[in-house]
């Protein structure tokens, strides 16, 4: 239930402080005085080190416009993202030290499934008040889960978008268990909520990336002639279905100039991925080792000479601002390449150790692929997926295999 909570209800917050992390912020002295497994130790050291680098970074930066909240000034944005980040390695060794214990009372399989079952039906609950809202029994003033964007659901999320994500992690998750008719099921009403309900274009790309890559290996041995047609074939496919979905974006973009003249108080066209095309390159161009500070793109992005022909935000939306581009590019802008070099190796390190653990090393792929899709590398839930990669593999490979 505590783990659900994180995944769920991500946007319940005391002021600007997330209840989930705050929870896990108080569990943190619990959970790392017991064992604290050696890739966490070592990402706790990477972060540790890029939020250093981070603060000397701020000190040579200048920032021209800044809001009036004081958890959002530099320096101590950098230190409350590195707070954040923080909170994700505590969820993780806390589910590395919690289900090590219960594969030894063999109860993983079965607690595994209750976590993902517990998940849907509070999908599901979603689901029915977004059709209520649909056929006018509720009005959307009247719930938190249904916003007037084209009336999307989005859960306790900001908005669908992300909301779809989370639930694309659930579909990466069901990948633990055999192929069955309950299996089936629950993976074809997430889909239908992330694509009909939540319309969340990156969810759905996730997802249907994730089905092929799961699916490589069985078509690989079943149809070996065929293979790598039908791997050309799909990827086509994919990308194809990624142009048409990201179309809007690409209308968007062509026409911006006049655009933003239309729409300059617009907070879905000035801030988030459409501006962040134009202003994400200018940053990496002028700070590719270092980048430019854990936690700064909405402050920094402010400046004239990355956001260009966008106007300066609304105050009280100025510091909610993200590129929306993901974990992988998130490390990217605010760390250099050379965060980027040191995070992937020890991506790198920890599949080479799965040796033969095929499941396991596909599992890790999907943790990084959700990463690829706009789910930001503070985001609670990816590392719930990195924390059962952690656990000691000789009890998921019976499971999974």
């Amino acid at each position: 239930m505590f783990l659900t909570f994180c995944v769920q209800f991500t946007d319940v917050k005391i002021g600007l402080i997330k209840v989930s992390e705050l929870l896990l912020l108080c569990l943190a002295p619990f959970v790392f005085s017991k064992k604290t497994h050696k890739y966490v130790i070592y990402l706790l050291a990477f972060f540790t080190a890029t939020t250093l680098i981070s603060l000397c970074v701020t000190y040579f930066s200048d920032f021209e416009y800044l809001g009036k909240s004081f958890l959002k000034q530099p320096y101590l944005i950098t230190i409350g993202r590195y707070v954040e980040l923080v909170t994700c390695l505590v969820l993780c060794n806390f589910v590395v030290l919690y289900f090590e214990v219960l594969k030894r009372r063999k109860e993983f399989h079965r607690l595994l499934l209750k976590f993902i079952d517990l998940n849907i039906i509070i999908t599901a609950v979603f689901a029915i008040i977004y059709i209520l809202v649909l056929v006018d029994v509720f009005s959307i003033e009247d719930t938190r889960v249904v916003y007037n964007y084209d009336i999307r659901l989005r859960g306790y999320f900001v908005e669908g978008g992300p909301f779809g994500l989370m639930l694309s992690f659930i579909f990466i998750l069901t990948s633990f268990f055999k192929k069955s008719k309950k299996r089936d099921v629950k993976r074809l009403f997430l889909i239908i909520v992330i694509l009909f309900m939540a319309q969340s274009k990156s969810g759905f790309l996730c997802t249907i990336l994730w089905i092929g890559i799961e699916n490589y290996d069985f078509l690989r041995r079943k149809v070996k002639s065929f293979v790598y047609p039908l791997v050309i074939l799909g990827v086509i496919c994919f990308y194809f279905l990624f142009i048409n979905i990201g179309g809007m974006y690409v209308r968007e973009i062509n026409k911006i100039e006049q655009t933003v003249k239309i729409r300059s108080t617009d907070p879905n066209l000035i801030m988030g991925r459409i501006s962040g095309v134009f202003i994400t390159p200018k940053m990496v161009i002028d700070h590719p080792v270092f980048g430019i500070g854990t936690g700064n793109y909405p402050l920094l992005r402010n400046n004239k000479e990355y956001r260009g022909i966008f106007p300066v935000p609304p105050e009280e939306i100025r510091i909610k601002d993200a590129h929306g581009f993901g974990g992988l590019i998130d490390i990217l802008v605010d760390n250099g390449l050379l965060g980027l070099l040191f995070f992937s190796f020890i991506m790198w390190h920890r599949y080479k150790t799965l040796k033969h653990r095929k499941h396991l090393k596909l599992l890790l792929i999907g943790f990084l692929t959700l990463f690829c899709f706009g789910v930001q590398i503070y985001f609670l839930y990816p590392w719930i997926l990195f924390g059962l990669i952690l656990t000691k593999e000789d009890r998921l490979d019976e499971i999974s295999s």
